[in-house]
């Protein structure tokens, strides 16, 4: 292993919080921050809080993680549903290779075994927002390359009140989010409701099935804290949550020449597919403290994910992919038909609905199960100059992935007329995983001077193979003045593969830049570097657009090199009685691949190919303006150089540079009432290919949309 000659242990400081800090409850017990500050965080990073998220009012993650540099996302559907996010040149096919977590707590379904993130928190209901990049994968793993992303629930509030946000806008979209809570007498409780619905923007020809979606979610707590007064305060509580889905999505894109006639269009022979699912969790948690200088949280949680994805899974038993590669003119080779000889026309043809086919729609069929116990104990104490902060944490994780999946025969006629042939015969697999985990930092702070040293091991089981890895890091920042500081860090990354084809992936991370804060700016500029011994890719039903791989295939990537630089810098401009708040964020990136391979997943690299889907820049300018009248409004602008959804880079692989402008307005009547107007893709730009993923067809972003809204707080 190459990081072997690291001589000391750990992870670098402290991140900017871009926008506001993450609303807080009132109790200091209610801990649930990873990022409680910038001298304490391992590792750059960012916090989105609830001022900031208020200001869109978005139910897309992909839209709000834009703001932060060195996080890179793709959109499918249009909504954010199954996202897919990458952090530092990670692999984000479904965030596979980024710690996900609620409150601290993985969130991912099945985080060893399959750890795609096919559910993922409404984030209508999310109140905050926080993003750990690079070293402070030490403390959060299990996927400690790139980095992670915490999604911070509504706490519990200190007095008895609520609010209520209603929306409604094109497409028959609407949503409704509702929550109630208090503390009296040392009880506290919190219940929320989160109801988002939407027929969609796409059209299905030869139907007038819905291409929209309804999502429910409820969240309930409930929390005891003990009087104060005594030599330990401490503090119980529940956490339960409930979600349904059922969307009308598909995994089905379209040539480039249906592209370019209607991006809007979905082809017939996608009209039934369909995903159901249903999510369940329970979290417990004690917290133990002392005078501040002794903390011990412990939590033991448990999540259920079950779903069913109908979809088209293959025509005339060929690939989705091989069938638009066909009508787009690529090869036909090999590909046959009882129907009709495979040829661009023929293919073509048989999207479009107008020629016969055999489809063979898959019930892509899953429950997923995790649990586990972890817990945290913090440590403070000074002297003779010095301070520590020490955390110690510890996990034990169970999860595990069964799969159902059927797959029915139907026959499409000439006319685009879609009849069931015959129903398919369940195939069961299963696999599962355990995991040990165990992570000790300690924040050494002297003067000026702070060095962060960290280490964390894992050892775990997945499918049946063992592995143990040890990972140290080191960090150090140094204040020059009150304004500026300076930053440098190196830790090992480590990212577990689910299947016995390829080994773990690992890779030395590097971080170092500087960073300035006044009463009216702030700045940030990263430098980072990571060099991978191996970069690992997995095979899901979402990709598809490199190599002919099954399902859970996972491929030995070799060495690859991610380099890139952050920044990202705020000003507020005071005019009269107004605020300009400004905004930018910036992310350079250059990720190649440092050898030759061919492989199931990542299909012909050539050494020097770029890794996928990484836009070599982007970048987001907001701007605002807010009167003492209750006025305002919010402008953002986003940009994404162009990437490409293969190493290879083929024709018709390419994914368009775009642009994305939307703005927000708002009217205070009152401290509590809020009236809204958002208007998304102000430009309706509708040409541009922003995703050939899933299945290598071509996906256009969400058109103009107008949403209306108010927000009420009692």
């Amino acid at each position: 292993m190459k990081w072997m000659w690291i001589p000391a242990l750990a992870i670098c400081s402290s991140g900017a919080a871009l926008g506001t800090t993450v609303e807080q409850a009132s109790k200091p017990l209610e801990t649930v921050t990873i990022i409680a500050s910038r001298e304490r965080l391992a590792g750059s990073g960012s916090v989105i809080g609830a001022v900031e998220l208020e200001k869109f009012h978005y139910t897309d993650i992909h839209r709000i993680l834009a703001q932060v540099p060195g996080v890179y996302s793709r959109g499918e559907e249009g909504y954010g549903l199954r996202p897919n996010i990458s952090i530092r040149g990670s692999h984000g096919d479904r965030s596979g290779k980024i710690t996900l977590m609620e409150d601290g707590v993985l969130i991912a379904p099945a985080p060893y075994t399959a750890a795609s993130a096919y559910y993922f928190p409404s984030t209508g209901r999310i109140s905050g927002i926080e993003v750990l990049k690079g070293p402070a994968g030490i403390e959060h793993g299990p996927y400690a390359v790139g980095g992670a992303i915490n999604l911070l629930s509504t706490p519990i509030p200190e007095r008895m009140g609520g609010a209520v946000t209603a929306e409604a806008g094109q497409d028959e979209t609407w949503r409704l989010h509702g929550r109630y809570g208090g503390n009296s007498g040392g009880w506290g409780f919190l219940l929320e409701s989160h109801i988002h619905s939407s027929d969609g923007f796409s059209d299905i020809a030869n139907s007038s099935n819905s291409t929209g979606f309804r999502k429910d979610d409820w969240l309930a707590k409930l929390r005891y804290n003990s009087q104060p007064g005594g030599a330990f305060e401490q503090r119980l509580e529940l956490k339960l949550q409930y979600s349904e889905e059922q969307s009308e999505q598909t995994y089905v894109g379209l040539t480039e020449a249906d592209f370019s006639r209607s991006p809007y269009l979905r082809y017939g022979l996608s009209r039934e597919d369909r995903m159901d699912n249903r999510h369940q969790s329970v979290n417990l948690s004690h917290q133990l403290e002392s005078d501040g200088s002794f903390r011990l949280t412990t939590t033991a949680y448990y999540n259920d994910f079950t779903r069913n994805w109908y979809k088209v899974d293959k025509i005339d038993g060929e690939g989705i992919n091989e069938v638009i590669t066909c009508a787009n003119g690529g090869s036909c080779a090999g590909m046959s038909s009882r129907h009709g000889e495979y040829n661009q026309d023929f293919a073509s043809a048989v999207l479009g609905g107008e020629a016969a086919a055999d489809v063979y729609l898959k019930n892509n069929n899953r429950d997923y199960r995790s649990q586990g116990v972890q817990t945290r104990l913090a440590l403070e104490w000074a002297g003779a100059g010095w301070r520590h902060d020490l955390a110690l944490g510890v996990r034990y994780h169970q999860d595990e992935e069964i799969r159902q999946q059927p797959v029915d025969l139907y026959l499409q006629g000439g006319d685009g007329s879609l009849e069931p042939v015959e129903l398919g015969v369940a195939s069961r697999s299963s696999g599962e995983a355990k995991a040990w985990s165990l992570y000790l930092v300690d924040n050494i702070s002297y003067g000026d001077w702070s060095l962060k040293p960290g280490l964390r091991y894992e050892t775990y089981t997945i499918r049946g193979a063992d592995h143990d890895e040890l990972l140290p890091g080191l960090g150090l920042t140094y204040d020059v003045d009150d304004h500026w500081q300076l930053l440098a860090g190196i830790h090992a990354g480590h990212s577990p593969s689910s299947s016995e084809d390829s080994d773990p992936e690992t890779a030395v991370n590097f971080e170092a830049g500087f960073r300035y804060r006044s009463d009216a700016a702030s700045a940030e500029l990263v430098a980072f570097f990571s060099d991978y011994d191996n970069i690992i890719g997995v095979c899901a039903n979402s990709g598809g657009a490199g190599g002919d791989c099954e399902l859970g295939d996972t491929d030995n990537g070799g060495a690859a090199e991610v380099l890139g630089l952050e920044f990202q810098a705020g000003y507020s401009i005071a005019l009269g009685s107004a605020v300009m708040p400004v905004t930018a964020s910036y992310t350079y990136t250059r990720a190649e691949f440092k050898s030759s391979f061919s492989g199931s997943v990542w299909g012909n690299v050539e050494k020097g190919d770029r890794l996928p889907n990484l836009p070599r820049r982007q970048w987001q300018l907001n701007t605002g303006l807010y009167l003492d009248n209750g006025l305002g409004g919010d402008l953002s602008l986003r940009h994404f150089d162009e990437s490409c959804a293969t190493a290879a880079c083929l024709d018709f692989q390419q994914v368009d540079q775009h642009q994305v402008l939307d703005l927000a307005l708002h009217y205070d009547l009152n401290d509590s009432t809020r009236f809204y107007l958002i208007v998304e893709n102000l430009t309706a730009n509708e040409d541009d290919i922003v995703s050939r993923q899933p299945k290598a067809g071509a996906r256009g972003q969400k058109p103009r949309t107008l949403l209306a809204g108010f927000r009420r707080r009692f």
